[in-house]
C-alpha cells in the first residue's frame, strides 16, 4: 500500500510540473493578425479570403429580421477601409480598422493591439448600424495623455417610421477589451399619432444634446470632462438643461452629474392649503 501511495504522489508532482513547461501548448484568447494585412484582404482579397478573414475576426452582417443582432453570415462587401493609428493602452502600439459595407448597412471597427516586442493581435471587432448614415469615430484623450479613447458620435440605435434615436458612445480599452464607458442619447425624434378623435395636433418629442470637452480641475483624477447641453422639445414647450460627465475610476465609467448653466429649475412648492373654515351653526 505505501508503495502504491508514493507511486500517486510522484505522478501527481509530474503532471503538476508538466503543467507548467514553457514547451506546452495553451489556448491562444487573441488571433496574430498584421493590420496592413487584414486591410488589403478586406479591401483586394478574393470573395473566399474575405469570407474567411470575415468569419475568423468576427465581421458578421446584421439579422435582417433584427437590425440590432449580428447573424452568422459573414459580410464579404467593403465600400472602404481605412487605417488609423493610436494607443489604447499605455506603451502599446494599436491600430484601429473602419471598414465601410454599405452591402451590409455597417461600419467595423478592427481594434489591433501590439506590446513592446510582441506580435500585433486582433483584440475586437465592433459593429456600429450604418443604414442611413456613417457614424463619425475619432480619437480622443479623456483620461490619461498618451492614452487614447474612441468617441462615436451619430451611432443609430432606432430607426422606424415614428421614431429615431441616435447616441454618443465612448470606447476605452479596459482588461484588454474595449469598452463602452459613457452611453447617452445624442438627438431623438417620436411622432404620435392623435389620441383622441378630436384633438387635431400631432404630439411630437425631439431632443437634441450637443457634447463640448471641458479641462477638469487641477484636482481631479480626469484630464478632461464632457459638457452635454441638453434641448428637449414637446411640441411648443422647450426645456435646456446642463449635465457634466466625469470619470469614475472606482466604477471605470462615465457618470453624470447636473451643471448650473440652463434654465431648468426646481419646481416651486404647491401652495398651501388654507384651513376650513368653521361650520356656522343653524
Amino acid at each position: 500500500m505505501r508503495t502504491v501511495y508514493s507511486a500517486l504522489v510522484v505522478l501527481s508532482v509530474y503532471v503538476a510540473a508538466w503543467a507548467d513547461l514553457p514547451f506546452k501548448k495553451k489556448p491562444q484568447e487573441f488571433l496574430t493578425r498584421e493590420p496592413g494585412q487584414v486591410a488589403d484582404t478586406l479591401r483586394n482579397g478574393t470573395t473566399t479570403q474575405r469570407s474567411d478573414l470575415a468569419t475568423e475576426l468576427g465581421i458578421y452582417a446584421p439579422n435582417p429580421s433584427d437590425g440590432a443582432t449580428t447573424s452568422n453570415a459573414p459580410c464579404v462587401d467593403f465600400s472602404h477601409v481605412e487605417e488609423h493609428s493610436g494607443s489604447f493602452r499605455s506603451g502599446a502600439e494599436d491600430v484601429l480598422l473602419l471598414a465601410d459595407s454599405s452591402a451590409c448597412d455597417s461600419l467595423y471597427l478592427l481594434v489591433f493591439d501590439k506590446a513592446p516586442k510582441s506580435e500585433w493581435r486582433h483584440v475586437q471587432t465592433v459593429r456600429l448600424a450604418a443604414r442611413t448614415q456613417r457614424p463619425e469615430v475619432r480619437f480622443v484623450e479623456l483620461i490619461q495623455p498618451g492614452v487614447s479613447e474612441l468617441l462615436i458620435h451619430r451611432n443609430t440605435t432606432l430607426d422606424s417610421g415614428n421614431a429615431g434615436q441616435e447616441d454618443v458612445l465612448v470606447l476605452k480599452m479596459l482588461h484588454d477589451r474595449m469598452e463602452t464607458v459613457l452611453d447617452t442619447t445624442e438627438r431623438s425624434d417620436i411622432t404620435l399619432a392623435n389620441r383622441t378623435p378630436g384633438e387635431t395636433d400631432i404630439q411630437q418629442q425631439k431632443q437634441t444634446s450637443t457634447f463640448e470637452l471641458l479641462k477638469s480641475t487641477p484636482n481631479s483624477p480626469a484630464q478632461y470632462r464632457l459638457l452635454e447641453k441638453e434641448v428637449i422639445t414637446d411640441n411648443k414647450t422647450t426645456i435646456r438643461r446642463f449635465r457634466v460627465w466625469t470619470w469614475d475610476p472606482d466604477l471605470e465609467r462615465f457618470r453624470p452629474a447636473p451643471f448650473d448653466g440652463g434654465n431648468v429649475r426646481p419646481a416651486p412648492p404647491p401652495p398651501a392649503k388654507k384651513p376650513a373654515a368653521p361650520a356656522t351653526p343653524k
